[in-house]
């Protein structure tokens, strides 16, 4: 059995940042920092017993993520490996439009996207080459990866019934569990069990200990 444990943390700085060279909105993006909130997260991860179990990091190239997995790289003294596949939906051009709306219309269409942008159906192939590698690699393994919200949930729309609560807010469901709520959470941590078989369990693990 292989034990994966995926990581968000959406605690990040709010400050504004000047940069002395032009950053595009993307940029800005995976160089934003963790706040001293998601500092204070990231750090507690190493409270949980069943982390300490973690024989491999994977990152994505944010430097939010880096960040969060800095505590159990060092805590376990295990290097992390940096995969761009699993960084955030790329927003592309906005031209007029907004955020909000993007995601509005990716819950309806997974094909849906802004120019230079990624659709949730892109985001989940390269989510789901990066996931084939890690099984592969770490076959019988228990790894943790920090990557982000719509990445994450654009590779769960492979096994989970997608739905929505009575404020119409997109809800998860695995195995008659809800697997992502209706609440933003800007912390969470997931648990995937897979065998030869394929998935075997997906648990949201943020309401009990691990």
């Amino acid at each position: 059995m292989t034990t994966i444990y995926f990581i968000t943390n959406n605690y990040l700085l709010d400050s504004e940042l000047k940069y002395f060279r032009r950053k595009n909105e993307e940029e800005k993006r995976s160089m934003c920092p963790l706040s001293f909130k998601g500092e204070k997260k990231a750090s507690e991860l190493l409270k949980y017993p069943e982390l300490t179990k973690v024989n491999t990091i994977y990152s994505s190239n944010y430097i939010s993520a880096i960040g969060s997995a800095k505590y159990l790289s060092e805590e376990l003294k295990l290097p992390i490996y940096v995969d761009e596949r699993l960084r955030e939906r790329k927003v592309g051009e906005l031209d007029g439009n907004t955020e909000e709306y993007l995601v509005e219309m990716q819950e309806q269409d997974i094909d849906y996207k802004f120019y230079n942008g990624e659709s949730i159906h892109m985001v989940r192939h390269r989510m789901t080459e990066c996931l084939r590698d890690i099984i592969f690699h770490e076959e019988d393994e228990t790894v943790a990866v920090f990557t982000h919200d719509i990445a994450l949930q654009s590779l769960l729309t492979i096994w989970c019934e997608k739905g929505y609560s009575l404020e119409n807010q997109l809800i998860f469901n695995f195995d008659e569990n809800v697997i992502i709520d209706s609440i933003y959470h800007p912390f969470r941590i997931f648990k995937l069990e897979f065998n030869e078989d394929g998935i075997q369990s997906i648990v949201w693990e943020n309401e009990k200990e691990l």
